[in-house]
């Protein structure tokens, strides 16, 4: 399982939340942006970095690692699971990320800005990575002096990100407003309140297996908790709305819906040959069919967890000698049907 997964508590949310995420971006004074920076410049923030986070007292040790001496799978599959960001992956000369013993802590060195600071959690707990992702601020602000000013607040390489530096956001799973092609409407509306709504992997990317992230896009003139505020309450409506729609299409279109449920069912445990973008499609409706009473077999963590295990560079990591995509596609129906196998004759 996703090391972030097993911390996973059940909430009234669960149904819809997938995670949430607290990002701090900070940078340090009298050093370029990344951008600009040198190897050996690079290299000297990522030490102070390394220095000041295993100075924090904490019940779990730090791990560092330099993105330029790990091979591009395991680059990409720690992006598939949400620990480090596309961006991290560009500057892989410069970088690196700094993660805790559960993967919920993690600090990247010298993407965008010379820290990115990320707190990911299970299911809908904002205020907890926000805590845990200030604390942690706090503490490296003791023995690092960020670039800051009093009336722009942390300054940043992008200046969408002055302020707090902080972008708070909430992965959801939204089905049924994609099917009844809701979500452009959203995002308008969305728009308007200052957030935005992005696919699995940020700016740019697709909403996989019915998957986005909701987000703010201010960061200046609020504060934190404002912030926090104002996202927890969109959301929510967001997640009431989501679910008002499931009910009305298992009304409206039982049979639609029982067959894509079934349907996808059937494929997944009987597939020889499946692509990460079908395994997705088709873990989705299973999700949400959990939420309707339509299948018991397993619960929404197993599948979430499923989503991120089947998608291309987790199975690659899973089996290095591949040589084409069919290949690819054989290993993930396989790995699928093994998962059913073994996760129901536990529940039996």
């Amino acid at each position: 399982m996703v090391r972030w997964l097993e911390l996973k508590k059940e909430t009234e949310y669960d149904d819809v939340v997938i995670s949430s995420r607290i990002r701090l971006a900070r940078n340090l004074t009298k050093f370029k942006f990344p951008n600009s920076l040198n190897t050996e410049e690079a290299k000297e923030i990522s030490d102070i970095f390394i220095k000041a986070i295993n100075s924090i007292d904490r019940d779990n040790k730090f791990t560092a690692v330099s993105l330029k001496e790990i091979d591009s799978i395991d680059r990409r599959v720690l992006m598939e699971e949400h620990l480090i960001s596309p961006e991290l992956i560009k500057n892989k000369d410069i970088s690196y990320y700094i993660i805790n013993e559960k993967n919920f802590l993690n600090l990247m060195i010298n993407e965008e800005d010379h820290l990115r600071l990320q707190v990911l959690l299970p299911g809908f707990d904002l205020y907890r990575a926000f805590e845990i992702a200030k604390n942690t601020d706090c503490q490296l602000e003791k023995n690092i002096n960020f670039a800051f000013d009093k009336d722009f607040g942390y300054l940043t390489s992008c200046p969408t990100n002055t302020g707090t530096g902080m972008r708070a956001s909430v992965m959801l799973h939204l089905p049924a407003l994609k099917i009844r092609n809701y979500l452009q409407g959203i995002i308008d509306s969305l728009a308007k309140l200052g957030l935005t709504i992005r696919g699995v992997y940020g700016e740019g990317s697709d909403g996989l297996g019915d998957m986005f992230q909701i987000s703010n896009q201010k960061t200046l003139g609020f504060s934190e908790i404002e912030v926090i505020d104002k996202l927890e309450n969109i959301v929510i409506k967001i997640i009431e709305r989501e679910r008002n729609t499931r009910r009305d299409l298992l009304n409206q279109k039982t049979n639609y819906l029982k067959d894509k449920v079934y349907r996808a069912l059937g494929i997944l445990k009987n597939a020889r040959i499946i692509s990460d973008k079908e395994a997705l499609e088709n873990l989705s409706f299973l999700r949400m069919g959990i939420d309707l009473g339509l299948y018991k077999g397993l619960n929404y963590n197993q599948i979430t967890n499923l989503m991120l295990s089947v998608q291309k560079y987790n199975i690659l990591k899973y089996k290095y000698s591949l040589k084409s995509f069919e290949e690819e596609n054989v290993l993930r129906a396989d790995y699928i049907r093994d998962f059913f196998e073994q996760e129901e004759i536990v529940n039996e």
